[in-house]
């Protein structure tokens, strides 16, 4: 689901080989639902006063807000009559690229000498992104005992991800090494999911962390020259005035703000069986009762739990391969999941790389091409003939990728059977990487073929440990 608060709005994905992206003319996004809270009365913190400078920095994800903070915070200090500077740090504030803002506060212009925070020097910490705040670039620039760090923990994924297929958000991680640091001078909660459901919105998760920085006394600027500084901005200034005060009643609240997020948690599949049933489920759907039974048939055949994991995984991806007439069918579902998003819409476009209809562009990958509101009905006639997956009768199934991909699902069973169905010894290591191997035959059309021969080469290396594989020290005696 594309985060319509974080999209650069550049359409650069459509460009992409995947087919699942489709554009909207004349709609508007729905506001979401949100909570009413009606907010406490809450104590005014102690401001101390700024020996030399204050040292802030502002972290956070180019284009939603962090560069409008900090000048933010500049503006309250000059309307407070106490000296700012700032700059702007790495210099990537286009959407999805890390930003760092630096600003110096103090009593007097003459006291600020240079504005960029050195190692060590940050007395305050207003993390817009987990991943920005807890990265050694930023941690670097906090003290332990000195720095205070109010942090979005909500996972906001950069640019990296179009370029790493492996690209994961170290969640666990990070908070620790944020804690580590800051121990207890740090406030962590989910700003993000917290302003979309108080406010319907995730762009306002800025203005909290920045609120509640200041509820915890880390910025010594007025209550007053921080609201006439969100004025003079013009920009949602009543929402973004709510959003500070949210903000403020969060870290004073955390128990309670929590408890206002555990709705929107999805109970995904936990137990093993739990994830296998749930694939089971899927396969039928995707074509019947048949491909489930072949899918429980070989799960069911292996005892270790954790190779039987890998394989319930990898198994499920190889039968379950994306071709025309899945999308299809997941296409079906589009409109209604548009509708659930977005009203107002007058046109709905799909962007697909038909296998029959698409030329070749000059990087050598397939054209997409613009199909309207008539093609839903293609989708309907394709959803009903998946029977017709795998027969000879199936005239997609005759392209290159389909070969490969039915031959990929054979491989895969053929080196189970001689390898974890043989009851001999054998490598276990290299025998529960090689079931977790097709996980990484990803994409489609030339991606999926570039990742299917790094894939292969791996395999076969994988075999021949497996047939050099040692025999066990009891087998040896025997």
């Amino acid at each position: 689901m594309i985060d319509q608060s974080a999209c650069n709005k550049d359409f650069s994905c459509v460009s992409g080989f995947c087919p699942s992206f489709v554009t909207l003319e004349g709609a508007t996004p729905r506001k979401a639902a949100t909570t009413a809270l009606d907010l406490p009365e809450m104590p005014l913190p102690p401001l101390a006063p700024i020996e030399g400078t204050w040292n802030v920095v502002v972290t956070g994800i180019g284009g939603t807000g962090v560069v409008t903070l900090g000048a933010v915070i500049a503006q309250a200090a000059q309307l407070d009559g106490k000296g700012a500077g700032m700059m702007e740090m790495a210099g990537l504030a286009q959407k999805g690229g890390a930003v760092h803002i630096h600003c110096r506060l103090a009593e007097k212009p003459a006291d600020i000498s240079a504005i960029r925070v050195a190692t060590g020097e940050c007395d305050v910490l207003i993390g817009g992104d987990l991943v920005v705040s807890a990265g050694a670039k930023t941690l670097g620039l906090t003290q332990s005992g000195r720095t205070g760090a109010v942090v979005n923990s909500h996972e906001a994924v950069s640019g990296e991800f179009t370029r790493d297929t492996e690209f994961q958000i170290p969640h666990d991680r990070l908070s620790l090494s944020l804690e580590a640091r800051l121990q207890e001078r740090l406030d962590l909660f989910d700003a993000s999911a917290l302003a979309k459901t108080l406010m319907g919105d995730s762009i306002f998760s800025n203005m909290m962390v920045l609120g509640g920085a200041w509820q915890r006394g880390y910025l010594p600027l007025s209550h007053d020259a921080l609201k006439a500084a969100i004025e003079l901005n013009g920009a949602a200034v009543e929402k973004n005035l709510h959003a500070f005060e949210l903000g403020r009643w969060a870290v004073l609240h955390l128990s309670e703000a929590q408890k206002l997020l555990a709705p929107s948690l999805i109970k995904l599949p936990q137990t093993l069986d739990e994830k296998i049933a749930t694939r089971a489920d899927h396969l039928k759907a995707y074509q019947g009762r048949r491909l489930q039974k072949r899918y429980l048939a070989l799960v069911s055949k292996i005892e270790n739990p954790e190779l039987k994991e890998l394989v319930a995984k990898a198994y499920h991806k190889l039968l379950a391969y994306k071709d025309e007439y899945e999308v299809a069918r997941l296409h079906r579902l589009t409109r209604a999941k548009a509708a659930e998003q977005f009203e107002n819409i007058d046109q709905i476009t799909y962007h697909l790389a038909p296998p029959l209809l698409s030329k070749l562009g000059p990087d050598g990958r397939p054209l997409k091409r613009q199909f309207g509101a008539w093609i839903e009905k293609a989708f309907g006639v394709l959803a009903r003939s998946k029977f017709l997956r795998g027969t000879p009768f199936d005239v997609f199934g005759y392209s290159d990728e389909r070969r490969m991909e039915r031959e990929l699902i054979k491989q895969y069973e053929a080196d189970l059977a001689a390898f974890a169905f043989s009851g001999g010894p054998v490598d276990t290591a290299a025998l529960q990487e090689l079931a977790e191997l097709p996980l990484q035959i990803r994409g489609f059309g030339p991606v999926k073929f570039s990742n299917y021969e790094k894939a292969e080469k791996r395999r076969l290396e994988l075999l021949d440990v497996l047939r050099n594989s040692p025999p066990t020290f009891t087998q040896a005696a025997e």
